[in-house]
């Protein structure tokens, strides 16, 4: 074979390829648009189109209003940006909270696979899908692959069952929390063998997890967390009533302990945080500040300054003190060891305020 038609081959693959893959992606854009209308019904334009990026549906949330659809379509979706809004009631935001409200948590699983499975392709970053990056930018986060719920009952890993016992992690907590372990088959050495302790949102989608190591002779971090930003999210969202006390621990041990408690992840809340923003929004009760036992003053005095540049959480700021004669602990993790839930009940009433010289 002659050195041009080697390259004439070579171009030829290379063509056949690149459409075979384009191809491939458009039939999961199709399969996503599919799904749209599994829990929509069809779009105006009455089909998949891959030369177009904007749909308008029937708004299931003006139907749930009126009592049937009005025809109107007045929910726009766009696959350019990854986003929806109905001009009329107003509801919007991405695509995965209308697939995830819309059509539950399988179907939601299923669209993020779609999606990973077009980001991983070879030819995703080639200017033909550069106007889609926003529908794709939304990244899929999930658990291990060995997790699995912790089941005492049936727990053969004597060592981690001792850790359980001594940090008194029943089989409620467990339940309560979904808290789970991973196997020494785990792929990434480095979340072989741990507790895993995930969060979940609003909507129940993961958002963060984290691993505790339990074996004596393991040498690692005893804490790894996940690649997710941390001031993107709030921990255990799902769980926390706004309009009751909320407190602000720590470690995410510690929020498993006591009742409406968000895991700061560290000492330091910033203003461009999720958490900082929700707490503006949406608390309506004490917001009560407990770092570890090994905090400086300053470092108390500073996140309860940050929480004190909003007026309306002023009044409402509330901090405890551990590591002291009254509570000698070093976190809640420490104090319901030692005392129980009476420990912690006894521990959030002696929350007080600093005055106004203090901070």
């Amino acid at each position: 074979m002659r050195i041009g038609e080697i390259q004439f081959s070579f171009v030829f693959l290379f063509i056949f390829l690149y459409f075979f893959c384009n191809k491939k992606i458009y039939t999961i854009m199709q399969r996503i648009y599919n799904m749209l209308v599994s829990i929509l019904g069809e779009s105006k334009q009455g089909g998949y189109d891959k030369s177009v990026s904007q749909y308008q549906f029937n708004c299931p949330w003006c139907a749930d209003e009126k009592g049937s659809v009005d025809n109107k379509y007045n929910l726009e979706i766009s696959f350019a940006l990854g986003k929806f809004h109905c001009w009329s009631c107003g509801h919007a935001g991405p695509i995965s909270r209308l697939i995830k409200d819309r059509g539950g948590k399988e179907m939601s699983d299923e669209y993020f696979r779609l999606i990973n499975d077009i980001k991983e392709n070879r030819y995703y970053n080639l200017d033909m899908f550069k106007d889609n990056g926003d529908m794709f930018s939304e990244e899929y986060l999930r658990l291990p692959k060995t997790y699995q719920k912790i089941d005492l009952s049936n727990c053969k890993d004597k060592q981690l069952v001792a850790y359980l016992e001594k940090r008194k992690i029943t089989q409620d907590i467990i339940d309560d929390f979904l808290i789970g372990k991973t196997t020494w088959d785990e792929e990434d050495w480095g979340w072989r063998n741990r507790i895993i302790f995930p969060s979940y949102n609003s909507v129940g989608d993961l958002n963060y997890y984290v691993g505790r190591s339990y074996k004596e002779s393991d040498k690692r971090i005893k804490y790894k967390n996940c690649k997710a930003d941390k001031n993107k999210i709030i921990f255990h969202e799902d769980k926390i009533q706004w309009d009751a006390d909320i407190c602000l621990v720590e470690g995410v041990i510690d929020g498993i302990y006591a009742p409406n408690t968000i895991s700061l992840m560290g000492k330091v809340l910033t203003e461009s945080s999720e958490l900082y923003n929700k707490l503006y929004e949406r608390a309506k009760a004490k917001i009560i500040i407990c770092l570890d036992g090994d905090t400086t003053d300053n470092e108390t005095k500073r996140l309860y300054r940050t929480l004190c540049r909003n007026l309306d959480l002023r009044e409402r700021l509330r901090y405890i003190k551990l590591g002291g004669d009254d509570l000698p602990w070093k976190d809640f993790g420490e104090i319901y060891e030692a005392k129980g839930k009476e420990g912690i009940i006894m521990a959030l009433k002696s929350a007080k305020k600093y005055s106004e010289i203090e901070i």
